[in-house]
């Protein structure tokens, strides 16, 4: 039989024990579990304003408005973090093990992860009183590979990152002709015809004209429209040999 002078033995036996096991499976799990975790790079878009936008219009438009170094900075980030895991395996224990562990944390394929937002009101009910709030709720999440994202920064470059490439290529140009961009491009003229030198602040007689025309070819582009007034517009149209006009949307 255990006498009461052998039980604080005993429990001071299974505490030794019970550390010795919680040591044990730390250690464990220090073998097993891997070290590495990849760094991916998150871009959050706000879609609140925007009724089912195309994934690469949105990812055309961050580069448009921030160029390339948000992503190259981050892929050379990504080949100086494979460098010091590559030095951490040489250097430690257990290669073989890491070495497999660091391999199977490679995931280059998505490493700009991009996350669609979308801001909703919901309601909290407090003391009787409805109070609204707002939230954001993800809509979707996709991912791209750095070569994906050279690739859409090569093309846009060449359009001189005028608009997204869906906008560039868009069959129907005169639908891209849309208010915002006419009064853009007022505004950079001053309000003034380009041919004559007209000034029109009030907006009467002032043409939004397309130097190429659409039937040539010509894209609803800041580089490719200009301010006229209506009598230099009509002559400027009647120069085609086609009869076809350059100018397709009046103000």
């Amino acid at each position: 039989m255990i006498s009461y002078k052998d039980i604080p033995i005993i429990i001071t036996g299974s505490i030794f024990l019970l550390i010795l096991v919680i040591l044990l499976v730390e250690l464990l799990i220090w073998i097993f579990k891997s070290p590495f975790q990849y760094p991916y790079k998150k871009i959050v878009f706000d879609i609140s304003k925007k009724r089912n936008p195309k994934k690469e219009d949105l990812i055309d438009q961050y580069i448009i408005e921030n160029g390339l170094s948000p992503f190259s900075d981050h892929f050379m980030y990504v080949e100086k973090w494979k460098n010091i895991c590559k030095a951490k395996i040489e250097n430690g224990k257990l290669k073989n093990r890491r070495r497999k562990q660091y391999l199977a944390s490679l995931d280059d394929a998505h490493m700009f992860q991009f996350c669609l937002e979308r801001s909703q009101t919901r309601y909290r009910q407090r003391n009787y009183v409805k109070f609204a709030y707002k939230t954001k709720v993800v809509v979707s999440e996709f991912s791209k590979d750095y070569s994906y994202i050279k690739r859409r920064f090569d093309a846009l470059k060449a359009i001189h990152f005028e608009c997204t490439l869906s906008e560039y290529y868009a069959k129907d140009q005169r639908k891209k002709m849309t208010k915002a961009l006419r009064s853009e491009i007022a505004k950079r003229d001053n309000f003034t015809c380009q041919i004559c030198g007209k000034y029109m602040p009030d907006g009467v007689g002032l043409h939004i004209d397309h130097i190429i025309p659409i039937a040539k070819g010509g894209k609803s582009v800041p580089s490719n429209l200009q301010v006229l007034c209506s009598k230099c517009n009509g002559k400027k149209s009647n120069t085609y040999k086609d009869g076809s006009k350059v100018s397709d949307y009046n103000s």
